[in-house]
């Protein structure tokens, strides 16, 4: 059988054959599927005394090998059985059975089609569409990841210097639905997904890890929520705390969300007010270094006159003087965070949260209690939770098409495989390539 054969019916062992010494056809149809007969047969020597052993006959053992013409593939091989009998060198009869590369013993399907599934696994499809596409079961894709155990045990002996962890939905595996990811903020590459985000959890899950790799870190870019403050100064007593640009931004964009809310109710239902607050939500939400202030459209809430996006958020401020306010503050507050402006911040944070609505008071207590981290943010301008935000976008991705899940090493190893960048995809992916290299050179 020369090498295109063997790559075609994807056959990586040199000693098996086609039998086309007992079949005339050695591949066959056979109820949508195809059947390809194959003979392993080679010279073995005893493992006890070293002589060649008798040939005594075959043994026919089926298995599942790549897809041939996109249908399922049975490889029907005909294994040799060998036989040293009894003798001064052998007390007793030995037996053996020709192995076959590629398959382990009483094995019925072959590992190129584990490395498929391992390859697909990295893809946005569930495992009951990867199991019906290569014609296996659930439950082998279910063991392959696995398997896999091996490749996702975190490194426990170190943490990179600039770490970003946030919470995210994930299943009703974890405790309140959240989970957790861990990055290396500098590079970008996804540490670990933790199972909870929980502080007894958290505690726990960070104390594996060496003190020595825990004093090394020495930033951690989190969120504004408070009760991780405590636990950050425990555990990584050298970090300083950088808090989210997004985050902060967020706290006013929601505030502002709500009072425009508030003021379309308070314009009544269907009326010109309420219909322009609600068309041009996103226009109100846009910084404004963004907005246009030179182009011209024909705006049908105002009678279709010719306004600029400027313009229209003046009409739409004068509708109500909360909404002016919260307005002003969030666009001061997107203007200190992109100026990286220590000033400009401390100007907007000595407001009396008294002199504000009521859904920016809570805003301003907010940012008051986290104006350090804010601050230090503008010297680490380039540590922010967007890259954790991104893969927060692929998780739900990965969660919809495979419809959700309920086991939580099965969601860990599916993210950690289809994010690129990971450790563990990395290191899986170098360990799978020498692999195939080293059977490569063997064939």
């Amino acid at each position: 059988m020369d090498y295109s054969t063997r790559t075609a019916l994807g056959i990586k062992d040199s000693h098996l054959e086609l039998d086309t010494a007992h079949f005339k056809n050695v591949i066959e149809s056979h109820d949508n599927q195809v059947v390809v007969h194959l003979i392993q047969s080679y010279p073995l020597r005893c493992p006890r005394c070293g002589q060649l052993m008798l040939k005594n006959g075959f043994k026919i053992v089926n298995v599942l090998g790549p897809s041939l013409h996109y249908q399922p593939t049975i490889w029907s091989i005909r294994n040799q059985k060998y036989l040293c009998k009894p003798s001064s060198a052998c007390p007793s009869t030995i037996t053996e059975l020709a192995k076959v590369k590629d398959i382990k013993y009483r094995h019925h399907i072959s590992q190129a089609i584990k490395q498929q599934v391992m390859i697909q696994l990295t893809t946005n499809e569930s495992q009951i569409d990867i199991a019906k596409e290569l014609g296996i079961s659930d439950w082998t894709v279910r063991r392959v990841i696995f398997n896999l155990d091996q490749f996702f045990k975190p490194n426990y002996h170190w943490l990179p210097r600039h770490i970003a962890f946030d919470d995210f939905k994930s299943g009703r595996f974890a405790p309140s639905g959240m989970s957790m990811i861990l990055m290396n903020i500098e590079n970008h590459r996804t540490i670990d997904i933790i199972l909870s985000r929980r502080n007894r959890y958290l505690r726990n899950y960070f104390l594996r890890y060496d003190r020595a790799a825990r004093l090394a870190v020495r930033t951690v870019t989190v969120d504004l929520y408070t009760p991780y403050r405590h636990l950050i100064h425990e555990l990584f007593p050298h970090a300083i705390i950088i808090a989210d640009h997004f985050h902060v931004v967020a706290q006013a964009y929601r505030a502002l969300n709500k009072i425009r809310v508030k003021a379309m109710n308070q314009a009544g239902n269907g009326s010109h007010q309420w219909r322009a607050l609600k068309h041009f939500w996103k226009l109100i939400l846009t910084p404004a270094g963004l907005l246009k202030y030179d182009n011209y459209w024909s705006r049908r809430n105002f009678g279709y006159t010719q306004l600029t996006d400027v313009e229209v958020i003046q009409r739409l401020l004068a509708f109500n003087d909360d909404l002016k306010q919260a307005y002003r503050y969030y666009q001061d507050l997107i203007l200190a965070i992109n100026h990286r402006s220590k000033d400009e911040l401390n100007h907007l944070l000595a407001i009396k949260w008294t002199q504000l609505p009521q859904s920016l008071q809570k805003v301003q207590r907010t940012l008051r209690r986290h104006r350090k981290e804010i601050i230090t943010s503008f010297k680490y301008g380039d540590y922010t939770n967007g890259p954790v935000e991104g893969t927060n976008n692929k998780i739900k991705v990965i969660k919809r098409a495979a419809y959700g899940f309920r086991n939580f090493f099965n969601f860990r190893a599916r993210i950690l495989l289809a994010l690129p960048n990971s450790y563990f995809a990395i290191n899986w992916k170098n360990k799978r390539t020498a692999h195939v290299q080293s059977q490569t050179r063997a064939v």
